[in-house]
């Protein structure tokens, strides 16, 4: 339906980023493989003097694609454009009266990508004929990835010794076909430890020691307080884990090192190899991964008043460059203060990250694609997960997201927070697609 508020008309298209099964994206090869776009477009939310709307793509190196379609002939049209190298590319939509005049148009960069759709928000404004101010505001049709939440969570639920407040901040591994978990036992006091637990499924889950496998430093140590997200990377038989740790409650945090050949047993180095600064007063590991030999470390920071996401890069893994940070912050009014726990996979030459919002009302999980680690698109204009989606509305906070890719799906595990009984626990939301 068309939707009509002073000086505002509201005009919906749907654009979808698919791509065949052979897709690689993006390539870098001599043969760049394609995709494809369709641009839907229903015809009673047209304002009634478009007839025309052609679309144009441009990129820099290739060559420019357009295409058209009478906006009036159906109840709906569809603009395809197929064979397009996948990457980043930067359309423009024209809309056109009867007379061949453009009366609209409106602009943004798009990146296609293999095997999932894509939301763009686009404005479309109108060409400036000294007739008015009228706004065109192009909404898209509601975005999913279908992603489901699991109806058995809570997967995990701990309360003991170690954890008398449950267990958080879930770190996976998919090591062998196994899903390998590193998680922070809540302690009393904000005293905290790591745990471990494994799982052929991500269902159910056992626990190979009846102890914590990171334990806080002794009192003359820099993790003395506590020991939390433990995030881990294995590479030539080594497991390294990075992780937060502090010698009191508040404030100071920095980001240590541990080496284990098992995932058990740990050998922390002696100093941090992250500590704050001027800007980044708090720190935090969120996720490591290695791309071309370096290693990208994802970390949250408390910069001006803001929590916001970070990035240093090493070469060893040891000595660490911060990049011109942060790479990604709050820009939505639905993010609050802040963006927490982002989580990053790389495939398919794409990274692809999750992350929560800092908003008091609805705690929520939104995604993010780049195409070098750095510069991030957040997907769409509504989060993908939101608390009120859990199964059962098992929980009515949700937090710490941390995305895998397991047997072809994509799952977020995530905690809850009920402040009915205090206790933390583990569930995970599922999806075929990114």
């Amino acid at each position: 339906m068309r939707k009509i508020i002073p000086f505002i008309v509201a005009l919906f298209f749907t654009i979808y980023f698919g791509c065949s099964n052979n897709l690689v994206s993006p390539s870098l090869n001599n043969t760049p493989k394609s995709g494809q776009v369709a641009l839907k477009i229903s015809s009673d939310s047209i304002p009634s003097n478009v007839v025309k709307v052609t679309a144009v793509l441009k990129r820099s190196g290739k060559d420019t694609l357009t295409n058209s379609i009478e906006a009036i002939t159906d109840n709906s049209a569809t603009l395809n454009f197929s064979n397009i190298p996948v990457g980043s590319w930067h359309l423009k939509v024209n809309a056109e009266n009867d007379n061949g005049i453009i009366i609209y148009t409106g602009e943004t960069d798009i990146i296609i990508q293999s095997g999932i759709t894509t939301q763009v928000n686009l404005n479309l404004v109108p060409v400036n004929n000294g007739t008015g101010n009228i706004v065109i505001i192009v909404n898209w049709e509601n975005y999913s990835n279908n992603w489901e939440d699991y109806s058995g969570n809570p997967v995990l639920n701990i309360v003991e010794s170690s954890s008398p407040f449950g267990i958080t901040s879930p770190k996976i591994l998919v090591d062998d076909s196994v899903m390998k978990m590193w998680y922070r036992q809540q302690g009393a006091s904000g005293h905290s430890t790591i745990g471990y637990a494994i799982s052929n499924d991500g269902i159910n889950w056992s626990f190979p020691v009846n102890h914590p496998v990171l334990y806080r430093g002794v009192a003359s140590e820099w993790d003395s307080y506590f020991v939390t997200d433990g995030v881990v990377l294995k590479e030539n038989g080594s497991y390294k884990m990075y992780y937060r740790g502090s010698n009191i409650h508040d404030g100071y945090a920095a980001i240590g090192l541990a080496i284990s050949s098992d995932g058990i047993n740990w050998e922390k180095y002696p100093y941090p190899v992250m500590v704050p600064n001027v800007t980044e007063i708090v720190i935090g590991p969120e996720n490591i991964i290695k791309v071309n030999g370096k290693y990208y470390l994802y970390y949250n920071m408390l910069n001006n008043g803001y929590i916001t996401v970070g990035l240093a890069i090493s070469s060893d893994g040891i000595n660490w460059t911060r990049y011109q940070n942060p790479i990604l912050y709050p820009t939505l009014s639905w993010e609050g203060s802040g963006i927490y726990f982002s989580s990053i996979i790389y495939e398919n030459e794409v990274y692809k990250m999750v992350y929560v919002n800092s908003n008091a009302n609805v705690s929520a999980f939104w995604e993010a694609i780049s195409l070098d680690g750095i510069n991030w698109e957040k997907v769409g204009s509504i989060p993908f997960f939101n608390s009120n989606e859990t199964s059962g509305h098992w929980a009515n906070k949700i937090t710490y997201p941390f995305l895998i890719k397991f047997r072809g799906n994509y799952r977020v595990y995530y905690n809850n927070h009920n402040p009915s009984d205090g206790i933390y626990k583990i569930g995970f939301v599922e999806s075929s697609a990114f």
